[in-house]
């Protein structure tokens, strides 16, 4: 069975046999190189630990910089403390210093930005190497979840929110219209579905009605331009508690993923897996939690997933589950353990755990 097949099977709801896994880290540098570079790297990680799902892992500003953001992209050696908390880059300049700079916010033409053309070339050269038997899921970060690195970081965008709410919707109205062009590019390219990244999805840092009205709408003009177009759709709710479930639950994807199991929350505000299960019928992308999890060694993080995997397939209770990280991990942590995601999983599924 291929991990497209596996993944099929999930979604049409026949019995399943075997979890899936799938599991990523940021490839500073790489991911910037040509699309022969990163589509080579990501084939060698994928096929090494046969992942189900390829969610592409890109620049994580690469928005940012297809609109000439003053981006400082750090070199050489980088220290534990910078790896651990993915500090990787620096901007200088922040576009937006004012209001009236958001009311003139650009739509970019995808088609000739040479930013957006690299993305587009890997998903086509992996496209092009797998030929549909692994589900391949560009990112994309929605529009609000861009624009404090436009602005100058969570707090200054909320002062927005609160005080300049009509020139937000001027720019998130322009950022949806240039991923608009994006996701297009994308399926013609040959990617199966989409990793929408939404940092705004709890109420422990906006209100119900600050998403309702800054993030929802331009997220389902994203889902309602690929419906039908792609089959393997994946939301990403952003966060450790106090998730906007009631929004997400109906969102038009087909997966879901998020942190089930943040030790620095308590147990009873956890989102676990029989939570959201009791919540969607929905595949569910989850396991593990990114701080403290991949540390120790090999046999102390491995014996951690075995206790992950056996918990969250036993909450899920259909198999109906990719075994994987939520957000993204610290860079701090090799590929080596990444890859026991699926080393656990392999046990669970051969009815060793």
């Amino acid at each position: 069975m291929t991990a497209t097949e596996r993944v099929r099977a999930m979604l049409e709801g026949k019995p399943v046999a075997e979890i899936g896994a799938s599991g990523w880290l940021h490839s500073p540098g790489i991911d910037r190189g040509t699309a022969e570079e990163f589509s080579s790297e990501i084939i060698r990680l994928t096929d090494y630990s046969r992942w189900d799902v390829i969610k592409i892992m890109p620049n994580g500003v690469y928005n940012q910089e297809a609109h000439a953001s003053d981006i400082e992209y750090f070199a050489g050696e980088l220290s534990p403390d910078d790896l651990k908390a993915k500090r990787v880059f620096h901007i200088h300049n922040y576009l937006i210093q004012a209001p009236r700079q958001m009311e003139a916010f650009p739509v970019l033409n995808v088609s000739k930005n040479k930013v957006y053309q690299r993305e587009i070339a890997n998903v086509r050269a992996l496209a092009e190497h797998y030929k549909g038997t692994v589900p391949i899921l560009p990112t994309i970060f929605t529009p609000m979840h861009c624009v404090p690195e436009f602005v100058g970081g969570i707090e200054k965008a909320r002062w927005y929110y609160e005080n300049h709410p009509e020139a937000v919707d001027k720019m998130l109205r322009a950022l949806v219209q240039t991923e608009l062009q994006l996701v297009d590019a994308y399926i013609e390219a040959g990617a199966d579905g989409f990793f929408f990244a939404q940092r705004y999805s709890n109420a422990d840092i906006l209100s119900e009605a600050e998403f309702e009205r800054f993030a929802r709408p331009y997220d389902e003009m994203l889902l309602s331009r690929i419906k039908g177009r792609t089959w393997f759709n994946m939301i990403h709710v952003h966060g450790a508690r106090n998730f906007f479930w009631d929004q997400f639950k109906t969102y038009d994807v087909q997966a879901i993923s998020w942190e089930n199991t943040p030790l620095q929350i308590p147990e009873e505000e956890r989102a676990t897996v029989a939570r959201v299960r009791r919540i969607t019928d929905k595949v569910l992308v989850t396991g593990t939690d990114q701080f403290h999890d991949f540390y120790g060694t090999r046999e102390e993080v491995l014996d951690c997933f075995r206790r992950r995997v056996a918990q969250a397939a036993r909450e899920s209770g259909d198999n109906r589950l990719i075994f994987a990280p939520g957000c993204s991990l610290p860079l701090d942590i090799g590929n080596e353990t990444v890859h026991l995601l699926r080393v656990a999983a392999d046990e669970y599924n051969a009815g060793k755990l």
